[in-house]
């Protein structure tokens, strides 16, 4: 099941904290969740293109993590263009790493300004061939 139901940015963000606590362990997921909102009231995440990038430090977190969705339905992540945000590429590291949190981003950000890549992401039939995407 490759694309996601969230009827808005606040259930985006719980089923990425959900699906980053259930793979780490020490880690749970309403904390999560409120990193990720925390983080959004601070300014909005979304690039346009339909493309949003939540994301936080948090303790007990020991290596980066990137949690990718692609929605069923855009959801308002206030991106510059006002177009629906339809992929989500959230990213969690470790409280005390800034420089890598800075790289990571500009990473992802990088690879998202691709109208090819971000088609490639969309077309994914499944979470296998979305991973295999992401990471070409």
């Amino acid at each position: 099941m490759a694309r996601q139901d969230a009827s808005s940015v606040k259930k985006t963000l719980e089923i990425i904290a959900d699906r980053f606590a259930g793979n780490e362990r020490g880690i749970d997921s309403n904390s999560l969740f409120k990193a990720l909102v925390s983080r959004e009231k601070l300014g909005s995440t979304g690039l346009g293109s339909g493309v949003a990038i939540p994301h936080c430090r948090i303790k007990h977190c020991t290596h980066p993590v990137g949690v990718l969705l692609s929605l069923n339905e855009g959801v308002d992540f206030a991106g510059v263009d006002d177009q629906p945000t339809d992929l989500v590429f959230a990213l969690i590291v470790p409280a005390e790493e800034n420089r890598q949190h800075l790289q990571a981003l500009q990473s992802i950000v990088s690879k998202l300004k691709s109208a090819d890549y971000r088609d490639r992401l969309r077309q994914a039939p499944d979470d296998e061939t979305l991973y295999r995407e992401a990471i070409s």
